[in-house]
C-alpha cells in the first residue's frame, strides 16, 4: 500500500503531529554558530571586536574594521554523544562528522583619510547548525504503549471505521488498526478504541533516532570605517537547509505465562518513520561598532526575521507479529507538503577593551523571542496554522544568551578561550518542564605573521534535555548531549 495523504488529514489526524511544530520552528531558529578556529575558541564572542570574518555572522559591521583584505578556509570535526534515561534504563550513543564550518574572502579598499577611511565587503559561507545526532533508549512498562496514544486519537475524535480503514487517520491510528493493534467494542451502544493487546505481563519499549544535515548561511556583506572611530555594516543572507531523521520505535510485549503458538496474542509492534526537509530562506541584518577610547569598543546589531520556504517528505510504516505466527504491515504512508516558516528577530549588543597590541577581551548579549516563530502557508494554499502557531507561542519563550571570549599575544603566538551560554528557549509552564540550557566551553590557538595565520579551536558544548517520548508514557525520558568539535583555519591576508 502506498499513498499521498491530503494535507489537511494529516494535520487534524495526530496530535504528535502539531506537537511537532514548536520542535520544527526552535530547530531552524536557534542557531549554533560555528565558522573559523579563532571564533570559536573565543565563543563566537566578537561583536564589539570585528576585524574576523566570522565575526561578521553576529555583526555586519565586523566587515568595516577590516584594513587588508583576507581569505579563510576553515575545516572539522564533531563527534556528537548521548546518553538517555529512561524509567531508570541507560542507554549511550555518538555520531562522527566532518565538516567545512566556513570559507571567506573578504575584500578591503582605503577610501578618504578624512572621512570615510576604508570599505570593506565580504562573500562567506557559515555553517550556523549541525543536526548529526544519534540516541537510544529502552525501558519497561506494564501498559504504556504508544498505540495508546493512537486510541484516544480515535475516540476523541469519534472516528468511525470506514474512515480508519481508509487511511482518514495517517501516521499512526490507521496503520495500527491495519496491523491488528487496535480493536472496538461498544460500550452503552457507544463505538469505543481498545488497543488489541490483554494480559501482558511487560511491555519493552525501544527507539533509536538518527538525524543528519546541517543548515547554512551564505553571507554578502559590505561596511565602512568612519574616522577610525565608527565602523557600520550590512549583510544580506540567504540559509539554506538539510535535514533528514529517521525514528524506529519497537515493543515487545511479553507473558506469564508466554504465550503460546495457538493463542492470537501480540507480541511485537515496530513503526518507522522518516523525515526529510529541504529549504531556503533570506534574512538581513545590520550592525554598528563605535570606539568610545583607544580600549573601549562597544557593538550593536538586529537580524531580522529570516524567511524560509520548506519542502518536507514524512514516510510512516508499522509492522506487527502474533504468537500465532502471523505478521501484519500497514506498508508506507506517504505525505509531502509545503510551508513556510519566519524565524524571530535576533538583537545583540557587545562590550569589547583591547589591551593594546597584546590582547582583546569581548563579551556579547543576545536575545531571542523563539515564541515569535510563525509558520504559514504557501501560496495559494488554504491550509491554517493557527493551531500550530498557538503551541509555539505556548511551548517556546524567550532566551537570553551570552558569549564571552578573549585572546593574548605571545607572537608570532596566540592563546584563545572563550564561554558561551545559551538560556532555555521553553516555556516555565509546561508540565514536563524542559530545559534546554546550553553551555559550551572553547580554547584554541594559533601562529599568526603579518601574511597568514594558522588557528586551531577545540570546544566542548553540553545540554540537558527532557523529552516526553510519547503523550500517554508514564515517564520522560531524560536526554544528556555532548558535542566534542575540533576546527582548524587557515588564513592569509594581503
Amino acid at each position: 500500500m502506498k499513498q499521498i495523504i491530503i494535507l489537511l488529514a494529516l494535520a487534524f489526524t495526530s496530535q504528535n503531529l502539531l506537537s511537532q511544530n514548536s520542535i520544527d520552528a526552535l530547530r531552524y531558529s536557534r542557531l549554533d554558530y560555528s565558522g573559523t578556529a579563532r571564533f570559536n575558541a573565543m565563543g563566537g564572542s566578537f561583536g564589539a571586536l570585528g576585524g574576523e570574518i566570522s565575526a561578521i555572522t553576529i555583526n555586519p559591521a565586523a566587515v568595516g574594521v577590516y584594513r587588508n583584505s583576507e581569505f579563510t578556509f576553515s575545516t572539522g570535526f564533531v563527534d556528537y554523544g548521548s546518553e538517555t534515561n529512561f524509567r531508570g534504563n541507560l542507554r549511550s550513543d555518538n555520531k562522527f562528522n566532518f565538516n567545512i564550518p566556513n570559507i571567506g574572502y573578504v575584500g578591503s579598499y582605503k577610501g578618504d583619510p578624512n572621512g570615510w577611511k576604508n570599505y570593506s565587503f565580504s562573500i562567506q559561507y557559515n555553517r550556523t547548525n549541525n543536526f548529526n545526532k544519534s540516541s537510544r533508549l529502552s525501558g519497561n512498562s506494564q501498559d504504556g504503549s504508544v498505540i495508546n496514544d493512537y486510541v484516544n486519537i480515535l475516540n476523541n475524535n469519534a472516528a468511525t471505521v470506514s474512515d480508519v480503514e481508509a487511511f482518514a487517520y495517517p501516521f499512526g491510528p490507521s496503520e495500527a488498526w491495519e496491523t491488528i493493534l487496535i480493536d472496538t467494542i461498544r460500550q452503552n451502544g457507544v463505538l469505543e478504541y481498545v488497543p488489541f493487546f490483554f494480559f501482558q505481563d511487560n511491555i519493552q519499549q525501544r527507539r533509536r533516532k538518527e538525524s543528519s544535515g546541517s543548515q547554512s548561511e551564505t553571507t554578502f556583506s559590505f561596511g565602512g570605517n568612519y574616522q577610525d572611530r565608527l565602523y557600520l555594516g550590512g549583510s544580506i543572507n540567504f540559509q539554506r537547509i538539510v535535514f533528514e531523521q529517521s525514528t524506529i520505535i519497537d515493543e515487545r510485549y511479553t507473558y506469564d505465562p508466554p504465550a503460546e503458538e495457538s493463542e492470537f496474542l501480540v507480541t511485537d509492534y515496530q513503526e518507522i518513520t522518516t523525515l526529510q526537509t529541504r529549504g531556503s530562506g533570506v534574512n538581513f541584518k545590520i550592525g554598528a561598532i563605535y570606539r568610545v577610547t583607544d580600549a573601549v569598543r562597544v557593538g550593536a546589531s538586529i537580524h531580522s526575521p529570516t524567511f524560509f520556504g520548506l519542502n518536507e517528505e514524512f514516510i510512516f510504516e508499522s509492522n506487527s507479529k502474533f504468537s500465532d505466527g502471523r505478521s501484519f504491515d500497514s506498508g508506507e504512508t506517504i505525505t509531502n507538503f509545503g510551508y513556510r516558516l519566519r524565524t524571530p528577530t535576533r538583537y545583540s549588543a557587545s562590550l569589547a577593551y583591547l589591551f593594546q597590541q597584546k590582547g582583546a577581551l569581548n563579551i556579547d548579549y543576545e536575545f531571542i523571542n523563539y515564541s515569535s516563530a510563525r509558520l504559514n502557508n504557501r501560496r495559494n494554499d488554504q491550509f491554517d496554522f493557527s493551531n500550530g502557531n498557538n503551541d509555539i507561542s505556548n511551548t517556546l519563550n524567550g532566551a537570553h544568551n551570552i558569549r564571552v571570549g578573549g585572546e593574548y599575544n605571545f607572537l608570532p603566538f596566540v592563546v584563545r578561550a572563550g564561554y558561551r551560554y545559551e538560556g532555555n528557549p521553553f516555556s516555565t509552564n509546561l508540565t514536563f518542564n524542559p530545559d534546554g540550557t546550553r553551555t559550551t566551553y572553547s580554547i584554541g590557538g594559533g601562529l599568526k605573521s603579518r601574511n597568514y595565520n594558522f588557528d586551531v579551536a577545540y570546544f566542548f558544548s553540553t545540554m540537558d534535555l527532557v523529552d516526553p517520548f510519547h503523550q500517554t508514557a508514564d515517564a520522560p525520558v531524560n536526554i544528556s548531549e555532548a558535542f566534542h568539535s575540533l576546527i582548524m583555519t587557515i588564513g592569509w591576508r594581503w
